[in-house]
């Protein structure tokens, strides 16, 4: 299984470093799936400019940072997105890099980690991406956990060093999702392969 963690925010000094430095380590413990970063930094994509919408296009031309972003969502058979939360909503280069999609993530799963510095954790961030995702053809799980004060929860290395209640939760919870995610995966991967195959 190849499971793509994408990074959403693209500002310097942001917090998505050490989360996702947190979740990559993580991911180091489940088994059976290769997890690698597409950020969104170094897909710099021009505002959707496109005059038809990508599944009524037929005769694409997508710029190279396009053509890479597609290529890299196609070739993965699960997602996990990370997202802060801009005036309660995902970043623009989020959504404007999901507004390219035409077929390339249908039928896959997706899931969210929303963090911020507040105590909501970016959870309205989550849920305008749930949205987002699930009319771009993904399959998110239902399962989140908002990462409430991450720039306390995690050093620049995305260690956990914060003694709380609240971080044991979030030790246990980003694992456990993550292998959810790639039974998920395993899954629909079967179950569309037995679907092709007996066509």
């Amino acid at each position: 299984m190849r499971i793509e963690v994408i990074l959403g925010s693209t500002r310097p000094g942001r917090l998505g470093d050490r989360v996702c430095r947190f979740v990559i380590g993580k991911a180091a413990l489940v088994n059976g799936a290769e997890f690698t970063v597409l950020d969104l930094a170094d897909h710099p994509m021009p505002f959707f400019d496109e005059p038809l919408a990508p599944l009524a296009n037929h005769d694409r031309r997508p710029s190279a940072p396009v053509r890479a972003w597609l290529e890299a969502m196609a070739a993965a058979d699960a997602y996990v997105f990370l997202t802060p939360e801009y005036n309660h909503a995902p970043p623009a280069a989020l959504k404007n890099a999901l507004d390219f999609l035409a077929t390339e993530a249908a039928g896959k799963p997706a899931t969210i980690v929303s963090y911020s510095t507040t105590a909501h954790g970016g959870a309205l961030a989550g849920q305008h991406l749930r949205l987002s995702l699930s009319k771009a053809g993904m399959l998110p799980l239902p399962r989140s956990l908002p990462l409430a004060h991450a720039h306390r929860l995690f050093d620049p290395t995305g260690e956990l060093v914060e003694r709380s209640d609240w971080a044991p939760r979030v030790a246990e919870f980003v694992p456990a999702s993550l292998r959810d995610l790639v039974e998920h995966a395993r899954a629909l991967k079967t179950l569309e392969e037995a679907t092709t195959s007996g066509m």
